[in-house]
């Protein structure tokens, strides 16, 4: 027979989750403007052309927001699929192939995106 006490020793601290959790909160914070803004804009373009689309993204501000969106969407990807990956699978080898798979894609999926964006925003 333990003690509530003695269940819970041994099984870390908090203080890395109030980050995680912050963190998150922040990305989400961050992503609702910019949400907003990006479908705002992609509806208000429906109809134009290729060339009125690649002016509209190759002003300064325009690219620079898009790949601040690209950033924060896939880091708040990323930390949420850890977060569920973490909280719901209990194998451990699996848990390890599954987090390195959710790092490794949502940076190549985020570079992929930004490229692209450059692609079509600078040229080329």
């Amino acid at each position: 027979m333990r003690s509530k006490l003695a269940n819970v020793r041994g099984h870390g601290s908090a203080k890395s989750g109030s980050q995680k959790w912050w963190a998150e909160r922040l990305t989400a914070l961050a992503l609702f403007p910019l949400t907003i803004w990006i479908i705002y804009s992609i509806l208000s373009g429906v109809g134009s052309d290729y060339a009125a689309f690649k002016e509209w993204m190759s002003a300064p501000g325009t690219l620079a927001l898009i790949i601040c969106y690209i950033f924060a969407l896939f880091w708040h990807i990323s930390m949420g699929l850890t977060m569920v990956i973490e909280d719901y699978i209990h194998d451990k080898p699996v848990e390890i192939v599954l987090l390195i798979a959710v790092k490794f894609g949502t940076f190549f999926l985020g570079v992929f995106s930004v490229v692209s964006v450059l692609k079509v925003g600078v040229g080329g």
